[in-house]
């Protein structure tokens, strides 16, 4: 057997040394592979990058991408501004909120009040109580009730308080000058409400007869309740005391007329 210098052997070695490492290496890539989880596909969406109030048109520097957890998208999400800039919000956004369809008016819309307005609905401003009108807790797409408080003609002296209508969509307040005779004018405030054209005609009626108010209702409350109203007299009604109640007056007995030849006489039925 030939004898080899030391440096073929130490040349040798280095190459079975690396040899040995790309092979380990490969087995722990391999290893590594089947052992660690498949990554999560996901997916760029539009997102809201500020808070965004009602009826106002969308500007590219109010959106941003944001990634989603799934590979496909909510239904009716978007994959690219150029496709949501320009349209005009129906409700209001928060910041990173994910921008959908239901939340934008249709293609076209104009910015304002219009874009809130759902299909076959009005918007009628009317004049309501000043608690109602600026207290500042009712924010565009409320849910409202409407009360109605009728003091005058024949209610002049019981007036009474009725709710007429629920669940309206509240669309924003303002502001009008109102001239009454003999004062200077006023500043009395208004609130726009969505109605149909039969709720328009007897909320028209209900804020010229009497005072309108406002309720506000809970997020996701659809229900209804049947209310009989209540007048003054109800309201303050004693407890305990009972109404009192005339005598009656007895009615006269019915008495029959008697001929006998030119004799005339009347006989009650009692007395019978």
């Amino acid at each position: 057997m030939p004898r080899f210098p030391n440096w073929v052997w130490l040349l040798l070695a280095i190459a079975f040394a690396f040899l040995s490492s790309i092979l380990a290496l490969g087995w722990l890539k391999r290893q590594a592979a089947i052992q660690a989880p498949p990554r999560e596909k996901t997916s760029l969406v539009v997102v809201a990058a500020a808070d965004v109030g009602p009826a106002i048109q969308l500007a590219a520097s109010q959106l941003k991408m944001a990634t989603w957890h799934l590979e496909t998208p909510p239904p009716g999400s978007f994959r690219n501004i150029d496709e949501v800039a320009g349209r005009v919000t129906a409700a209001s956004i928060a910041p990173g909120e994910l921008i959908t369809e239901n939340k934008l008016a249709p293609r076209g819309t104009a910015p304002g009040i219009i874009a809130l307005l759902g299909p076959s609905k009005r918007a009628m401003t009317v004049k309501v109580d000043e608690a109602s009108g600026v207290a500042g807790f009712l924010m565009p797409g409320n849910r409202v009730d409407v009360v109605v408080i009728l003091d005058k003609g024949e209610f002049d002296k019981d007036p009474l308080a009725k709710v007429l209508f629920q669940n309206l969509k509240f669309l924003g307040t303002g502001q009008k000058l109102e001239n009454r005779p003999g004062d200077k004018p006023q500043v009395v405030p208004t609130v726009t409400l969505e109605v149909t054209p039969a709720e328009g005609e007897r909320l028209a009626l209900a804020s010229q007869e009497g005072r309108i108010s406002l309720i506000l209702r809970g997020h996701g409350d659809p229900q209804t309740a049947e209310t009989q109203g209540v007048d003054t007299s109800q309201l303050f009604k004693r407890p305990g005391k009972e109404v009192a109640v005339a005598p009656s007056t007895p009615l006269p007995s019915p008495a029959v007329e008697i001929i006998r030849g030119l004799d005339r006489s009347k006989q009650s039925s009692a007395s019978r």
